[in-house]
């Protein structure tokens, strides 16, 4: 199924904070959206995964489509909310009440908002695996399996996560996600905080799960050009609307504008190529 949002609008008050923001995510693709701090990033992707704060107004619509329905059409044009969910606006629910298979997991920043701090990662998988509707012996065994698919073996089912690092706690993270069973994986700003190969061991983890059976959508949220260049396509944000959007390779070495131009320039120490070939190395 393919995630479609549709000119989405966030405001707080009278102060339009995010202003037609539209995206479709396919199966198995990987799409960045990127943006300096303050240019709508964390507002997008709160709404996407149905944790906006109240006290902010939403409008638009996001939707789950069967993966043939209008491929090629604009999600940027409003239309009637349609879709596998019977016409449910999912931005207008939190996430809890949204439709199982229209699941969209966030793989957050801060991993002590998604990780108990005092139970067994393994538990916390398979938990989430059960609430994805598998039984216990069924969530226990993918619990193990969601551990390897993110490169950590068995032994670290029994660990809390203090007991890891950074760069594990990050690995735990996207094996929570996974188990949710998601039809889009959120990773919000996922190379923040970690050295340079921890940084390309989590880069070339994110470009591989869009290889597994059955595998999510990836929207990769980002300041970091250079970690973008893992997915095929882009979008840049700026003052809370997308100013330009394409193949990843063709926005960020031929930049149309000016804003795109100044962050290529900015981050032009660390080369596409280069990018690509530390996740390749760590994949």
């Amino acid at each position: 199924m393919t995630i479609v949002l549709r000119s989405l609008v966030v405001r707080s008050g009278s102060t339009t904070l995010v202003n037609g923001v539209a995206l479709r995510l396919a199966p198995a693709s990987r799409t960045a959206l990127v943006g300096a701090s303050g240019a709508g990033k964390s507002l997008t992707c709160a709404a996407l995964a149905g944790i906006l704060p109240s006290s902010l107004e939403v409008a638009g619509s996001l939707t789950v489509e069967p993966d043939d329905a209008d491929a090629g059409s604009d999600p940027s044009v409003s239309s009637p909310a349609g879709g596998e969910d019977g016409g449910v606006n999912l931005l207008g629910l939190p996430a809890a009440l949204r439709p199982r298979g229209s699941r969209i997991a966030l793989v957050p920043q801060d991993h002590s908002t998604a990780l108990h701090p005092l139970i067994a990662v393994g538990r916390q998988i398979a938990l989430a695996s059960q609430a994805a509707g598998r039984s216990r012996d069924e969530a226990r065994q993918r619990a193990t399996d969601y551990l390897y698919a993110v490169g950590l073996d068995e032994s670290f089912a029994d660990r809390v996560p203090g007991r890891l690092s950074g760069g594990q706690r990050q690995r735990v993270s996207l094996a929570l996600a996974l188990a949710a069973e998601p039809a889009l994986i959120i990773a919000d700003e996922p190379t923040t905080a970690l050295d340079v190969v921890a940084r390309a061991e989590i880069l070339g983890l994110l470009s591989s799960l869009t290889s597994l059976p059955q595998a999510p959508a990836l929207l990769l949220i980002t300041h970091d050009l250079p970690a973008a260049a893992i997915c095929e396509n882009i979008a840049v944000l700026h003052d809370g609307a997308i100013i330009e959007s394409g193949e990843t390779l063709a926005v960020l070495t031929r930049p149309e504008h000016p804003v795109t131009a100044a962050m290529c320039e900015a981050g032009a120490e660390e080369t596409i190529d280069g990018a690509l070939a530390a996740a390749g190395a760590a994949a």
